[in-house]
């Protein structure tokens, strides 16, 4: 009897036993936000209870990490340790990492300190920050901006190229040669209308800036020099245009054997060193009367003489009209342009000479 009932109660207990849960089995799910903005290391389940986890949060590049968002208290710990206790389900959140706030991650700004609401470039730098040529300007008040690398320039980030004193910011001419660097004008060329150079004035210039006329500084001879040879045609001395004056001369003299006339005076010239001085043509001659103020002040400086001096009142050209006559100007009303060369014979004793050289 008592071993049926010991029976019966091993029995009863292996039955409680056999009737207890088995230990619980739970699912861990990790999301990540933003989607991309990193990972979260672990290891992955199912995982029976009281299993402890490992949580390592991993952020990429620009991005930082901030919590858990399942946590009150300690929300950052990360690596995050526990134990699982039942199905859970975790978000790790993660954090754009721009301290200026300028749009361009912390890890690829070359600029951390952006002015807030400046524009910027790619790499996070607005042009108040960035010396793009390394002239000591920053390129948002830097003029010059493809300044000569270890070049000095001024505040406006400008070198002087040419050295002749004038910023490259306003030189219209930045190759003056250096024995022109003490002749330019506030454009910084040493060309120009009024310039005194290469013997005279310069008194006209090509639309290039390149080519122009220069006018003595003084007249040749005195007053009272012939045109020349009286009553006899010179082939191919009747050119008006700018640039015939030099051609006008040389055919002159060619067909005119008479000394002392107009054109034998300017070819024979030597005046402030250069032999290539000429007759002016029709047109270079009028040019040469409408810019009569300026060569007169730039001449006097330059110890040379106005175009009015003395009996000094009417000049020739080299432009024939016929036989007989050929082309003079009236100087009385230089500098306004009121007037065109005349016709005059060509043994009038009353003309001067001021002679031109071309550039």
């Amino acid at each position: 009897m008592k071993n049926s009932l010991f029976i019966v109660c091993l029995a009863a207990i292996f039955t409680f036993l056999s009737c207890k849960d088995e230990p619980g089995s739970y699912s861990l799910k990790v999301e990540i936000y933003p989607d991309s903005a990193g990972t979260v290391v672990y290891d992955q389940g199912p995982f029976v209870e009281g299993t402890i986890i490992t949580l390592t949060a991993v952020p990429r590049t620009n991005y930082l990490f901030f919590k858990w968002n399942h946590l009150i208290d300690s929300a950052d710990i990360n690596p995050l340790v526990f134990p699982l206790m039942s199905d859970m389900e975790i978000t790790a959140v993660f954090l754009f990492d721009d301290k200026d706030e300028d749009g361009v991650g912390d890890s690829d700004d070359l600029c951390l300190d952006t002015p807030k609401g400046a524009v910027i470039n790619s790499s996070g730098c607005a042009s108040s920050q960035l010396d793009t040529d390394e002239d000591g300007v920053k390129d948002d008040l830097d003029k010059c901006p493809n300044s000569t690398l270890g070049a000095t320039v001024d505040d406006d980030g400008c070198e002087d190229s040419d050295g002749d004193g004038v910023s490259e910011l306003i030189d219209l001419c930045p190759d003056t040669p250096f024995s022109e660097i003490g002749n330019v004008n506030a454009m910084g060329c040493h060309i120009y209308l009024g310039a005194y150079r290469e013997g005279g004035v310069v008194f006209y210039m090509d639309s290039t800036g390149l080519h122009g006329l220069i006018a003595d500084i003084n007249n040749l001879g005195a007053v009272g020099v012939q045109w020349g040879c009286y009553g006899t045609e010179i082939y191919h001395a009747d050119d008006k245009e700018i640039g015939s004056g030099a051609e006008n001369t040389l055919d002159i003299l060619a067909e005119c054997n008479e000394t002392g006339i107009a054109a034998a005076l300017a070819e024979n010239s030597t005046a402030q060193g250069y032999d290539d001085w000429y007759l002016p043509s029709h047109d270079e001659l009028d040019e040469m009367h409408c810019m009569a103020e300026l060569i007169d002040e730039v001449a006097v400086v330059n110890g040379g003489k106005p175009f009015l001096y003395d009996d000094n009142e009417t000049y020739w050209s080299s432009t024939e009209v016929s036989k007989n006559w050929a082309y003079y100007q009236d100087f009385t009303s230089g500098g306004y342009c009121t007037d065109e060369p005349q016709e005059y014979p060509k043994r009038n004793l009353y003309s001067s000479v001021r002679a031109v050289r071309s550039y």
